[in-house]
């Protein structure tokens, strides 16, 4: 059965805490770097870690790898596209199934918030181990050059495919649903650039404090990074381009 213990991370708000998860001998992102979260994780794991698989290398998903990795002995698997700050013993392939004992699961490489992100089925079953692909509390940043937000929405998609409930990095496990909820999120906001780009805004910060004004509690410069993302879908699809004055609108949209 798949168990989860939230613990207490430097995470990008509303979320404070990530989601370690265990099915048999494996965990998935122990991340706190702190040593009290690490002991009270090491604690609710009990006996029988063999193995830490990840779902991507984002410090708020890796923090405790390496003093669980010290106190169990547990090998440390990755995507091999991962660029974590230590080594690992196994590279995880797409497709790879994982034998953990209490159930198999089925890496998938979803790529697009990071390179090398996995996430996980568990086989027999329609239930995902998504890691950043969605969030129980918050939405996901796609930040360049790393995110890249068509890939993204090809993970979203692949996932949907397969999948009745999905177990994210932070907050509550989810219907599937809410990845639908999240590829019309991301159109919508591709929607809402191109308004301000028609409104004469010419870079990612001005379109940033036009679609993301009145939003409250929004840092506009970790938005400006977002839609940055959203500017290279439409360089992508033709419908905008960048230059010598900034961004503009092609006459394809």
């Amino acid at each position: 059965m798949l168990r989860v213990l939230p613990v207490r991370t430097p995470t990008l708000p509303p979320a404070t805490h990530t989601n370690a998860y265990r099915l048999g001998d494996t965990v998935i992102d122990p991340a706190s770097p702190w040593p009290d979260e690490q002991a009270r994780l090491l604690a609710w794991l009990g006996e029988g870690v063999r193995r830490i698989l990840l779902t991507h290398h984002h410090h708020d998903h890796v923090g405790g790898v390496e003093a669980l990795r010290d106190a169990t002995g547990a090998e440390i698997w990755a995507h091999p596209d991962s660029l974590l700050p230590f080594g690992i013993d196994h590279a995880v392939l797409d497709g790879e199934h994982i034998d953990t004992g209490e159930g198999v699961l089925v890496a998938v490489h979803t790529p697009g918030h990071a390179d090398g992100h996995l996430a996980f089925r568990i086989a027999g079953t329609r239930e995902w181990v998504v890691g950043d692909l969605v969030a129980g509390e918050g939405t996901i940043v796609i930040a360049p050059p790393e995110g890249h937000l068509a890939t993204y929405l090809a993970s979203l998609a692949r996932v949907r495919v397969e999948a009745d409930r999905v177990h994210p990095a932070h907050g509550p496990a989810l219907p599937a649903e809410v990845l639908d909820r999240y590829v019309a999120h991301r159109h919508h906001r591709t929607a809402q650039v191109v308004e301000a780009l028609a409104a004469g805004a010419s870079d990612a910060h001005a379109v940033a404090a036009r679609v993301y004004a009145g939003l409250p509690g929004v840092d506009l410069r970790l938005a400006a990074v977002q839609v940055g993302a959203h500017l290279q879908y439409l360089e992508e699809t033709g419908r905008a381009r960048p230059g010598a004055s900034g961004w503009t609108l092609t006459e394809q949209r």
